[in-house]
């Protein structure tokens, strides 16, 4: 991890000032914006690693800084807030975000979540490319795309990475837990487990033809998920 180089956009200075420390700490560089417009010249002039960003800000919102960046770019990007509902964390994911953190947070539990984070991005270069096929459904990993009834469905890294976990392991029911370690990166807390769900249930949006009758992600009542029939 080390050596690499981290965008903090936050306009509170203390915050930026105990999570630089803990980032340095750490091993990584951190670089500072204050704003959203800041942030993204920052990013178009500095061979950023990772993208941290809060969402309210002045200029330019996190959410807006998320959603310009994807069009060109699939730079990890975890963002913060102050809310955690369910639909939050939805909105997050939509614009591309590939992990989200509620306000207030140890500014060590994000650097775990950052590594985590890093590990997974990393870990795509060894991927075996070859296709993952289910019926209409196909996950072409060195495209990195996903198709459905031959069309190409837009996902974001992390709804691929959901994906990819689950048709690898077709047929197996996955709980929650090993769903976030193995494709978040990191070990749960009671906070967490609703946004697997949201990720979840925004994907079978995606590729399901009926979200409410899921033929590919299938709930496991009190265990967790399975792919396929």
């Amino acid at each position: 991890m080390d050596n690499k180089i981290i965008l903090f956009v936050d306009d509170d200075r203390d915050l930026q000032q105990a999570v630089g420390l803990t980032l340095e700490g750490a091993g990584f560089q951190v670089i500072f914006a204050d704003n959203g417009l800041q942030a993204l010249e920052l990013w178009r002039t500095n061979p950023v690693d990772a993208i941290i960003s809060d969402i309210v800000m002045p200029s330019l919102s996190g959410l807006n800084l998320c959603k310009l960046i994807r069009h060109s770019s699939q730079v990890p990007i975890i963002l913060l807030t102050g809310k955690g509902n369910e639909e939050d964390i939805v909105i997050g994911f939509e614009v591309g975000a590939d992990d989200y953190v509620v306000k207030p947070f140890r500014p060590r539990e994000l650097v775990v979540r950052l590594q985590a984070l890093l590990r997974r991005t990393n870990g795509r270069s060894s991927l075996s490319y070859r296709n993952l096929a289910f019926g209409q459904l196909t996950l072409d990993l060195e495209a990195h795309r996903v198709l459905y009834r031959e069309k190409s469905i837009p996902v974001s890294p992390l709804e691929f990475q959901l994906l990819r976990y689950l048709m690898q392991n077709a047929g197996t029911v996955l709980s929650k837990e090993d769903l976030l370690r193995n494709v978040w990166g990191y070990m749960s807390t009671g906070a967490d487990m609703n946004m697997i769900e949201a990720t979840v249930r925004r994907l079978r949006k995606k590729v399901e033809s009926d979200p409410s009758q899921p033929r590919y992600i299938q709930t496991v009542w009190g265990t967790g998920y399975r792919f396929g029939d």
